[in-house]
């Protein structure tokens, strides 16, 4: 919301990736947290985000479709520099709710719409 009103080129790219790490960074958390895994912090596949995520899907933290389409919105960054132009503030729109959704299973934080958008006006007075 902040970068769609920055007027940048990029602004679509630069929201798709805060999004992604934000998922990464709650899933991760939620595994590291939880012991949900014998991967170890330090090990190379710790960062493993695909794995993780089927981890809490068989734990059923998250619905199979859910997992399969955080997937993609995922694996749309690996290739975010060669293809940009797939990012519209659709795409990056969807992911967001997908990771509003993963908030509320994982941690059981749910926000209003209208406590979002205040913590996006919090985040501008900030800037």
């Amino acid at each position: 919301m902040i970068l769609s009103k920055s007027g940048l080129k990029s602004a679509n790219e630069m929201a798709f990736i805060s999004i992604d790490d934000a998922a990464i960074t709650a899933l991760c958390n939620y595994i590291k947290i939880n012991n949900l895994s014998e991967v170890k912090s330090n090990d190379k596949s710790f960062n493993n985000f695909d794995l993780f995520l089927e981890l809490i899907e068989k734990q059923n933290e998250i619905r199979k479709f859910e997992m399969r389409d955080i997937k993609k919105f995922h694996n749309l960054r690996k290739n975010l520099f060669q293809q940009s132009d797939v990012i519209s503030m659709e795409t990056v729109n969807e992911y967001v709710v997908l990771v509003k959704v993963l908030l509320a299973y994982l941690y059981n934080y749910r926000a209003s719409k209208l406590g979002w958008e205040q913590m996006v006006k919090d985040y501008q007075n900030n800037l």
